[in-house]
């Protein structure tokens, strides 16, 4: 019986000698799988990287197939019957299959001088490390004038489907491709600069874990104009419990759509963002209120609005009576009002003692010098707009 022997090799080689038929077999211990005791040691597979490795036997009638016999091949790989192993590891690990291989018979579409298949197997070693795998799929998009920072990130992945691994030390490098004008790529993996040009720029980076273990990714960084936001939700924002609130916003530069978002805080009850950037209803709570809206367009840029605002409570008339006032004496009586948004105007409609008078402040006073009984209407009108009335009657003895 003759026996054969196996080579494992990388995908790209040069033929091997052919043995002339008859000759003693024998495996190669030393490339490219070289022997550890009766192993032969293949070369080490990364998790989410594409492996390619070809099995080549030597001597018996030239042509093969390929079967495990015992044990396989770490997951994600396969081989056919050709020798040929491909795919992608999906988990760190060691497999130690034997591997068969046959002769190719005439009948099989082997060499016809082919008398028999004289089959012969060894022992292989297939080793999965850990893979490098960069995180970012994308960077948010620059703008001219203003600082740039993107830190890049890469895995030490143990495991797909799901993704399992730890964050990895890499050596980081422009691998192809142009930085726009004031952005550089740190060792570390640090975009970062203030960009002086508009446009787009499409670049290769490449991170290295030491040893073999790399990864690259295409990125493209997009720099624009500045975004420019308008808002009427600036200065000293005044609202009121209850009544019909709208401020409009608008953003202009950067790129594509605009997202308008809370970031920091919350809005008034009562009050919703709309995605136009309004802030429309009714609040529903008086308070002070601080929050912080956000825009962002379709490259991920970015623009704050820092917001103030406080809503008053209802205007309301909270006295209707007034004590009685003796003629010829001085009167005051406190006219009672809450709420409403500062300033509040009072004006009175109707008949009033003569001699006396209503303040800003709400106060009726004076001295009135006739009996009678007095009826007359006080109107308050707040900043926003907003009117209460209520009917006064002043008994004067």
């Amino acid at each position: 019986m003759k026996r054969f022997a196996l080579l494992a090799t990388l995908a790209v080689l040069g033929v091997g000698l052919s043995a002339a038929p008859g000759s003693a077999a024998s495996f190669d211990d030393v490339t490219p799988c070289p022997a550890s005791g009766p192993l032969l040691v293949c070369p080490k597979a990364e998790v989410g990287q594409p492996y390619r490795l070809q099995l080549i036997a030597l001597a018996g009638c030239d042509l093969y197939w390929w079967e495990f016999t015992n044990g396989g091949l770490p997951p994600g790989l396969s081989m056919n019957r050709d020798g040929l192993i491909t795919g992608v590891p999906t988990a760190t690990g060691e497999t130690d299959p034997w591997v068969q291989v046959h002769d190719l018979l005439p009948a099989e579409g082997g060499n016809s001088w082919c008398g028999g298949d004289n089959k012969s197997q060894r022992q292989f070693v297939f080793v999965t490390v850990p893979g490098l795998s960069i995180q970012q799929q994308s960077v948010p998009g620059g703008t001219i004038g203003q600082p740039y920072s993107m830190q890049l990130t890469a895995l030490s992945v143990t495991a797909i489907n799901p993704v399992q691994g730890s964050p990895a030390q890499a050596t980081w490098s422009l691998k192809s491709g142009s930085l726009p004008a004031g952005v550089t790529l740190s060792s570390s993996g640090l975009l970062s600069g203030t960009p002086t040009a508009e446009g787009s720029y499409t670049f290769v980076v490449e991170a290295s874990g030491g040893g073999s273990a790399t990864d690259t990714e295409t990125e493209t960084l997009t720099v624009r104009q500045p975004m420019t936001v308008t808002s009427q939700l600036t200065g000293a924002v005044k609202a009121e419990v209850g009544v019909a609130f709208n401020a409009t916003g608008s953003a202009s530069g950067g790129s594509g759509t605009f997202t308008w978002s809370v970031t920091k805080g919350a809005l008034p009850s009562g009050l919703v963002l709309g995605p136009d950037g309004a802030v429309t209803g009714s609040p529903a709570i008086a308070g002070r209120y601080a929050f912080t809206l956000t825009v962002k367009d379709s490259e991920g840029r970015t623009k704050d609005i820092a917001v103030t605002m406080v809503v008053g409570s209802k205007l309301t008339f909270t006295r209707v009576k007034l004590k009685t006032a003796k003629a010829g004496a001085a009167y005051r009586a406190k006219i009672g009002l809450t709420g409403g948004v500062a300033p509040v105007t009072l004006t009175v409609r109707g008949k009033a003692p003569k001699g006396m008078k209503i303040t800003k402040t709400g106060l009726l006073l004076g001295t009135s010098k006739t009996k009678g009984t007095y009826r007359f209407t006080v109107t308050a009108r707040d900043a926003l707009g907003v009117s209460a009335k209520t009917t006064l009657t002043l008994v004067v003895k």
